[in-house]
């Protein structure tokens, strides 16, 4: 068995496990938290997470093979926002921080509104699985159409 993950990992070039990573910035009057955590289910008895509305969700064995969890918590005035337009988008990024040395165009991510199964309304929070390379990515959340918030995550 663990042979054959082995192999199975050498054989995916740029393959990436998932990884918990969370950093907070702010989209005009909302705090925004992003975090990359494991793939999680929306489907079957024991799904972690119940979903509110927006996109459909990226199924954990379907076709885009997710590795990650690319989620966002919004909070205005210290509260959790329920109920938002919220906009998530990526691109790989280049070595060096100015925006000349960025690399690759921007993907839009199709936001799903979620709460954590059994925890209520007030772990609401937007995003999708989404299956990311290894590398450096440039993250922009937008709520209700404020500035984004910018974020840059390795993974």
């Amino acid at each position: 068995m663990a042979l054959t993950l082995a192999l199975g990992t050498l054989l995916v070039p740029g393959s990436v496990h998932a990884q918990n990573i969370s950093k907070t910035a702010k989209a005009g009057a909302y705090t925004v938290t992003l975090e990359v955590l494991p793939p999680e289910a929306f489907t079957g008895a024991d799904a972690p997470m119940v979903r509110d509305g927006g996109a459909a969700p990226n199924t954990v064995n379907g076709p885009a093979h997710p590795n990650h969890h690319l989620v966002a918590f919004v909070k205005k005035d210290g509260q959790p926002v329920e109920d938002a337009t919220v906009t998530i988008s990526y691109r790989k990024a280049s070595s060096g921080t100015d925006d000349t040395s960025k690399s690759g165009d921007w993907t839009q991510l199709d936001v799903v509104r979620m709460h954590a199964a059994g925890k209520g309304l007030a772990t609401t929070h937007y995003g999708n699985n989404v299956h990311l390379a290894a590398g450096t990515y440039d993250v922009r959340v937008s709520v209700n159409g404020s500035a984004p918030a910018s974020f840059e995550i390795s993974l």
